[in-house]
């Protein structure tokens, strides 16, 4: 590798990397170290019913529309039990933790799962950690494209959602990290706050609170319609062109609700 292309890789790696780098080196295991990152953790993993609907989230602001309205309304969604999605999911969950125990123990961040929230626009998240000293958040991504990332930088969804939790948090500022599932390499990328996307956001925002207040539902996509593309993994294809109204979403969804205490009720 060129010296260039070093210096290049520095500047890109300038936040995160070389103090992690250097704790890696002097500490080795990830390991709870005191009791503020212990009572963190253990509320992670702590067993929760939290119940995702009524807001918006930064993760998904770029989804179908319409899907977004159903899960604001808290629609049960056609669940299939698949191991090996769970067993992904478990992967990445892991790897979020050990990142924030790491750079805890570091010092690099100052907290982390950051709630924020705009209670006016209906959105709210929780971002993998900040470091609200020097004013910036974190964002862990963990990927099979590793090399992609390193040619062509952070992926448009990432700083799209990204730019959400900026939204959110007010901060300038976010750091990704992406690290290759293979190989545990990472490449931190710098992502400075775009207004332009900003109001993207607040675009989307704007058109999903409509919907919400005036009882309308956004438009099924093309591919949905024609059963193609993204309809065959929506858990919510088998009953979507079945609503008109959001209204009839809500009362499905009380509907659901009323069966399920009914069940519940015959123990």
């Amino acid at each position: 590798m060129s010296l260039s292309k070093h210096i290049k890789i520095a500047k890109r790696n300038s936040t995160i990397t070389p103090r992690l780098m250097g704790w890696l080196s002097s500490h080795g295991e990830v390991k709870l170290e005191d009791p503020v990152t212990t009572e963190r953790v253990l509320q992670i993993l702590a067993p929760s019913d939290h119940d995702r609907s009524g807001v918006f989230h930064p993760s998904q602001l770029y989804e179908c529309e319409r899907k977004q309205l159903f899960e604001f309304d808290g629609l049960p969604k056609l669940r299939k039990y698949d191991p090996t999605l769970q067993n992904l999911f478990n992967d990445g969950h892991f790897r979020h933790l050990r990142w924030q125990v790491m750079l805890l123990n570091a010092g690099i961040l100052t907290d982390i799962e950051v709630a924020v929230s705009i209670p006016e626009l209906r959105l709210a998240g929780s971002m993998d950690g900040a470091n609200f000293v020097d004013g910036w958040m974190f964002e862990l991504k963990g990927t099979s494209q590793f090399n992609t990332v390193m040619q062509k930088g952070a992926m448009p969804a990432h700083i799209q959602q990204v730019h959400a939790y900026l939204l959110a948090s007010g901060l300038e500022k976010a750091i990704i990290v992406y690290e290759d599932k293979s190989s545990q390499q990472w490449q931190e990328i710098e992502v400075i706050r775009d207004e332009e996307k900003i109001e993207e956001i607040l675009s989307i925002l704007k058109r999903l609170n409509t919907a919400i207040d005036s009882d309308q539902l956004p438009e099924m996509l093309d591919e949905c319609k024609n059963q193609t593309g993204r309809f065959a993994r929506c858990p919510y294809a088998t009953v979507c062109s079945g609503f008109e109204r959001r209204s009839e979403v809500v009362e499905a969804v009380a509907a659901s609700r009323g069966i399920a205490d009914g069940l519940g009720d015959e123990g």
